[in-house]
């Protein structure tokens, strides 16, 4: 087996004992919630921050990591109407609690790497 780009491979840790790989293409997102296989266990995703989000997002069933690989940025987290910004850099990392609305500004571009429980996943405009 070839090393791969957690670019365009996401890893799925499902409820299960196996690890499954996951191509990666631009249409991707537009069908993640469409696909059963995705919705129980954890995806770990890998992104270029080149700005700041436009949109808040929360995952009610479980619990988020997000690692910073590079870069800086500020975190906002929307915890039921108590928010609280969190300064993050190259390597640390957030844990956004399940439920949570967050969203980030971007200091410094750079790339993230994500963990998280995609099911029930909603998005807002921000």
């Amino acid at each position: 087996m070839d090393a791969l780009d957690p670019a365009t491979t996401y890893v799925h840790l499902g409820t299960g004992t196996e690890v499954a790989l996951v191509p990666v293409d631009p249409g991707f997102w537009a069908t993640v919630g469409q696909r059963d296989d995705l919705q129980q266990g954890r995806l770990i995703t890998c992104f270029e921050q080149g700005g700041d989000w436009d949109v808040w997002e929360r995952h009610p069933a479980g619990d988020e990591v997000i690692y910073v690989l590079g870069g800086s940025c500020t975190f906002h987290l929307d915890h039921d109407g108590a928010g609280s910004p969190v300064r993050a850099g190259a390597g640390s990392f957030v844990v956004v609690p399940a439920g949570a609305w967050h969203t980030v500004d971007v200091h410094e571009p750079g790339r993230i790497l994500v963990i998280t429980w995609g099911e029930g996943t909603e998005h807002r405009p921000r």
